[in-house]
């Protein structure tokens, strides 16, 4: 038998069996081995196995092969792919839902019976979870409205009047709703000013002339101050003057408030009254109501004021990398909504922009005309008066200061559905309308009227039939159900929150409210009210679609139509209701019509359907 030799394999059956050397480590201090093959033992072993150099080149060209497979595929997905559908950047007041409120007749913290900041702040989780605004809208906070409050010796734009609170509980305010992703917009009234406000001064005022005979109040429009007689849109004895904006002094003052408020925190102004800024020209009637007062409304200088402002407000956004707002409300006009949107004319041009939001009337009570007969307006007047352009630009409400609160079906769901901001004054979501012209005595606004607007916008807000909600006082009780008895209050907060209330225009609302987050076709959407859908009695239809995203299709059925049957095949693929009001047997909400022919049957109160078309 042969002997093994040391180092170099062993031995079976008399044949050596070696193997490559073995290559010990030096620093190797348990002795173990790693062999490494070097470049000549693969050439070795390729001559003496040739099938190893093959697998090889297999495994590398197959490596390749699936690399440029997998970038191919890559390539293809990419463009064949189809694209995600445009979402433009929109600004809070674009894409949200506005809450605009009263802080004197909201909520009372304090127990005097006034609404204050403290109170609305309050009143957050109701604002935002059951109402669904995404941002606030303050009315004044230094009111001209009414004089029975508490009197504060000097006035200015800058001041909060005390029974709201201070300026720590505005900023607690502001920090509130901030934490909650809301933005809170404040108002402020540069067209005039009371006799003690500090910017009341001769040379700040409009002297009063014998040309002026344009009044809000039909009477005299001479204000006496210091033995001299100044310009008053609210008319004699009112106590307010007007201010002077074609003075650049006065201009660099109210620029510089708005600044002051910019900084503050607030993400906008509303500035109330706009269409009076600059009055110029002469009217035939002193009449308020006897013709409509163009002449000296919505003029250039009036234009020219807003886009000074809308510069400064422009200017802070870009210095904070934050967007702030500037809407102009033209205020109480006395003939509401024309045959055109005059309110359009404040949103300046693309060269020199003014407002970036206007208070639009359209969908008001009698669209804002005080004397003229019939209630709520339908989508064909707004498609008539308002510029197709112009239309995202449109605040819409139903009610405002200066409009009162009512309840409308067709008023409320165009608001929501058709291109502009919705905007919600407090207490018409829940179908808000008050019957008396009285207000309470023992409670804001104590028992006094208005100069020109309506005192229902005034009203403190409908919590419930016992006060509780509005205030703490021990006094709130008595006074309180005098004053919702007196105004025959049926629906208030506490009912329409209330288990097993069903179908109210406050979950209408709630709904609609949802409707406008959910579809981008009704944030950016664009507008067909020419649908190719054969025409029907007191019927109205339109649709709202955006590329790449469900396209909405609202019918609006009156009461006056009878029974029509609608074919929307041209326009759907299929059809889902989304809110039928009143609530109907036959369309079950997310459920999807057997049909796109659809028949509708008008009832005693108009009805609304809203569906989501397929396409």
């Amino acid at each position: 038998m042969s002997e093994g030799v040391d180092g170099c394999g062993d031995s079976s059956n008399g044949e050596d069996v070696a193997f490559i050397e073995k290559h010990k480590e030096e620093n190797d201090e348990y002795g173990d081995s790693y062999p490494l093959l070097t470049k000549e033992d693969l050439l070795r072993l390729d001559a003496e196995q040739p099938i190893w150099r093959r697998v090889r080149i297999a495994l590398i060209a197959l490596f390749w092969v699936v690399w440029v497979c997998l970038i191919v595929v890559s390539i293809l997905y990419i463009v064949l792919t189809p694209k995600c559908p445009p979402r433009p950047v929109q600004s809070f007041w674009q894409s949200k839902v506005g809450y605009w409120v009263n802080p004197f007749a909201f909520k009372d913290s304090d127990g005097d019976l006034v609404g204050d900041l403290k109170g609305l702040l309050s009143a957050g989780d109701y604002i935002q979870e059951n109402v669904g605004a995404g941002f606030l809208v303050l009315t004044s906070m230094s009111p001209l409205y009414p004089k029975i409050l508490p009197e504060v010796d000097s006035v200015s734009f800058a001041s909060i009047h005390p029974a709201l609170g201070t300026m720590e509980d505005f900023g607690a305010l502001l920090r509130g709703f901030k934490k909650r992703g809301m933005q809170t917009v404040i108002s402020l009234n540069f067209n005039a000013v009371p006799l003690n406000h500090e910017l009341a001064k001769p040379a700040y005022l409009v002297s009063a002339t014998p040309e002026d005979k344009f009044c809000r109040a039909g009477n005299g429009s001479a204000e006496l101050m210091d033995g001299a007689m100044f310009y008053s849109t609210y008319g004699s004895g009112s106590g307010v003057v007007d201010l002077n904006l074609k003075s650049p002094e006065v201009m660099e003052k109210v620029k510089n408030v708005t600044r002051f408020w910019l900084h503050k925190g607030v993400d906008g102004i509303l500035l109330s009254d706009a269409a009076f800024f600059v009055e110029e020209g002469t009217c035939a009637s002193d009449k308020w109501l006897s013709s409509f007062p163009t002449c000296k409304l919505y003029t250039n200088g009036t234009v020219g004021v807003i886009q000074e402002l809308r510069k400064v407000v422009d200017e802070v956004s870009s210095e904070t990398s934050r967007p702030r707002v500037l809407i102009a409300d033209p205020g109480n006009t006395g003939y509401g909504a024309s045959t055109k949107e005059d309110a359009e004319k404040l949103l300046g041009t693309e060269e020199a922009p003014g407002a970036h939001l206007v208070i639009s009337r359209q969908f008001a009570f009698q669209r804002g005309f005080h004397g003229e007969e019939g209630g709520a307006a339908k989508v064909q007047s707004y498609l008539e008066t308002t510029e197709v352009t112009l239309r995202s630009q449109l605040a819409l409400v139903t009610a405002s200061p200066s409009d009162k609160p009512y309840t409308s079906v067709y008023s409320t769901a165009s608001m929501f559905l058709l291109p502009g901001t919705p905007v919600i004054y407090a207490g018409t979501e829940i179908g808000w309308t008050p019957s008396s012209v009285m207000p309470p005595s023992m409670l804001y606004p104590f028992g006094q009227l208005p100069v020109v607007d309506s005192v229902s916008s005034h009203l403190p807000m409908p919590w419930d039939s016992h006060g509780g909600g509005f205030s703490d006082s021990v006094n709130v009780s008595k006074a309180y159900s005098a004053y919702t008895a007196g105004l025959k209050v049926v629906e208030t907060v506490e009912t329409a929150l209330a288990a097993g209330r069903g179908a109210s225009m406050f979950s209408l609302t709630a709904s609609l409210v949802q409707l406008h987050k959910e579809y981008p076709s009704l944030l950016w959407g664009s507008l067909n009210a020419t649908m190719n859908v054969p025409k029907a009695k007191d019927v109205e239809v339109f649709k709202r679609s955006a590329t790449g995203f469900d396209s909405i299709v609202v019918v609006m059925v009156g009461t006056e139509g009878g029974s029509s049957v609608l074919d929307l095949s041209s326009d759907c693929s299929s059809l889902v209701p989304l809110v039928v009001y009143p609530p109907s047997d036959a369309f079950a909400t997310g459920v999807e019509l057997s049909s796109l022919k659809v028949y509708f049957q008008s009832g005693k109160e108009c009805s609304l359907y809203v569906f989501k078309c397929g396409v």
